[in-house]
């Protein structure tokens, strides 16, 4: 068989797609507890960010310790500075993919405690910018209207009135801003079904 023959193309392309194959899956199986672990902490965090519990020591015992059990619809109830709080991980669609993050409310006084993103396959300066502090900070103490709360597309600022059920969106990302005023209200119609169930 000489370099130049088809069969000895398909045989070395064969065999090199064979080796990189196997060194990734080898590397897949070694770090797979990890990544597993690493998931478990970011939801943890991003449960104990949307309900303001400050982060100390390992935060999935915290987590573990702050939360009961998840009812049917993955809602858990919590208390916080001496009120009831719910939160649920939620998975909505964005611009171009999956958002992932946790929605925390306080049933009583129909108010937004706090929202925390895990995950999102949104532009990076653009619609990534739902991950940014800013934006998820308008959210905390938000009390939340009849119609649903509103993202303000384009607004690009920080509303930091909490009475007026708005939040501004990301300058330059209004699919990304429209996407997320749409998971939010869902998750909060969910959270207060849940919490009436409770």
């Amino acid at each position: 068989m000489t370099k130049d023959s088809f069969l000895y193309v398909v045989v070395f392309t064969f065999l090199v797609a064979f080796v990189f194959v196997f060194l990734i899956a080898l590397v897949d199986e070694a770090t797979s507890e990890r990544v597993l672990l690493n998931r478990e902490r970011a939801t943890a965090e991003a449960f104990l960010n949307a309900v303001g519990i400050p982060l100390e020591g390992d935060v999935r015992e915290l987590y573990k310790s702050s939360f009961g059990q998840p009812n049917s619809d993955g809602i858990v109830t919590t208390t916080v500075d001496g009120r009831r709080v719910v939160a649920r991980q939620f998975t909505g669609n964005g611009l171009w993919g999956a958002v992932s993050g946790v929605l925390a409310l306080d049933p009583e006084e129909n108010m937004i405690v706090g929202l925390d993103i895990i995950s999102h396959s949104e532009t990076p300066g653009l619609g990534g910018r739902i991950e940014e502090d800013w934006f998820k900070e308008q959210f905390r103490g938000e009390l939340i209207p009849p119609d649903g709360l509103r993202v303000m597309k384009g607004e690009g600022g920080m509303d930091m009135d909490q009475g007026n059920g708005m939040v501004d969106g990301v300058t330059g990302a209004s699919l990304t801003s429209a996407a997320m005023e749409t998971i939010v209200n869902d998750e909060i119609d969910m959270l207060m079904k849940g919490a009436d169930d409770e």
